[in-house]
């Protein structure tokens, strides 16, 4: 693994090995920051990532709280025969989110030039699926010759996924495509900036900084991209936190903590506001 840790050592990588042609990575329990060149993320259980290969990560685990990561290496050999298939995999995909017409032939190939997007995604799609999948197979025992499917179909789900986040660039109105996906851009570091830091209190003027807009054209662009204002992806991001705490017992003033809401009646009205199932040990009281 072409890993470097920030703290505590981990598997060393084996320089005579062959480089990965991508790494996906995505955390079971607990929460890992990752950072490579001036980047630097936190993954948890809602989120996964893909980086090229030949790109060193660092890796940094808190030790404190049990943290298990999944890590899946995909060869050169299984990124060439998901590019391959790519167009029938995705014209036969359930429910048409990438129609592959020429439009996303020439993005095929945009995204075979360029790589995928250096962004956390969420782990509710196919990727995120088939990661947990390749994770129980791992705890069965399977060999990891018999994942080689498995991995092609992972990197064909995540063109899929990638097709889709381009194409959001073109709800934002620009004479130049560079400049859409300049924008584009931007939006999505503020994205992983927002999901990276959900349980700190955090200003729109520094959501804006993280992705170099005005507050104005933030507000405006993020809303276009993801259907949502920068407040209510914050909200989103930090219920889905505290039912995951909930879920598995935490008391509600800790989850609501961890969750970033700061006391547990804030916690306990985003709740009520939510229409998803309630599960585990919610709801949680303010005289809990």
């Amino acid at each position: 693994m072409y890993m470097h840790p920030l703290s505590a050592p981990v598997a060393s990588y084996d320089a005579t090995a062959e480089l990965p042609a991508l790494v996906f990575r995505t955390v079971l329990d607990g929460a890992a920051n990752l950072a490579w060149r001036i980047r630097r993320v936190r993954v948890d259980e809602d989120a996964w990532l893909v980086l090229d290969g030949r790109e060193p990560c660092s890796v940094q685990i808190d030790p404190e709280v049990r943290t298990r990561m999944l890590v899946v290496v995909v060869s050169r050999a299984e990124r060439e025969a998901a590019f391959a298939a790519a167009p029938d995999a995705l014209a036969g995909a359930s429910g048409g989110r990438v129609p592959f017409d020429d439009a996303a032939t020439g993005e095929l190939g945009a995204v075979a030039s360029c790589g995928f997007a250096e962004n956390l995604r969420s782990r509710d799609g196919p990727c995120g699926h088939r990661l947990l999948a390749i994770a129980r197979s791992r705890a069965a025992g399977r060999p990891p010759a018999a994942e080689r499917s498995d991995r092609i179909a992972l990197v064909q789900e995540a063109i899929g996924e990638e097709l889709v986040v381009r194409r959001k660039a073109a709800r934002i109105a620009c004479v130049k495509p560079a400049t859409r996906e300049q924008l584009l851009r931007r939006i999505l570091l503020a994205t992983d900036f927002i999901a990276s830091r959900h349980d700190e209190p955090i200003s729109l003027d520094e959501m804006a900084r993280a992705a170099s807009l005005s507050r104005f054209h933030f507000v405006r662009l993020f809303s276009l991209v993801h259907g949502e204002t920068p407040h209510a992806f914050l909200l989103r991001k930090r219920t889905a936190v505290a039912r995951r705490h909930l879920a598995v017992g935490s008391a509600c003033s800790e989850a609501a903590t961890r969750a970033g809401f700061g006391s547990r009646s804030a916690l306990f009205r985003n709740l009520r506001k939510t229409d998803l199932p309630i599960t585990g040990h919610e709801p949680c009281s303010l005289s809990a």
